[in-house]
């Protein structure tokens, strides 16, 4: 059990790490446009879109974490 939530645990840090780098880096191109106006913008906007796959992920094993987590206890 301990050895699930850890290994959940690692997964969830991974998605939700590389989720919050992908929105960064997305607000750092609309924000500073280092590519020139339109292809800033238009990169930050598909960043922004792709970083929302990581963060449901991690979202979903949040949730299971704390499913598995209740479960435990809930036979103690």
């Amino acid at each position: 059990m301990e050895e699930t939530l850890t290994l959940m645990e690692r997964a969830y840090r991974r998605f939700f790490a590389l989720g919050m780098l992908l929105l960064l880096t997305a607000f750092a191109l609309i924000i500073w446009r280092p590519l020139g106006k339109n292809p800033s913008l238009i990169m930050g906007m598909v960043l922004f879109m792709m970083a929302f796959f990581p963060l449901e992920l991690a979202r979903r094993i949040a949730r299971k974490m704390a499913l598995v987590a209740m479960g435990e206890n809930r036979k103690a």
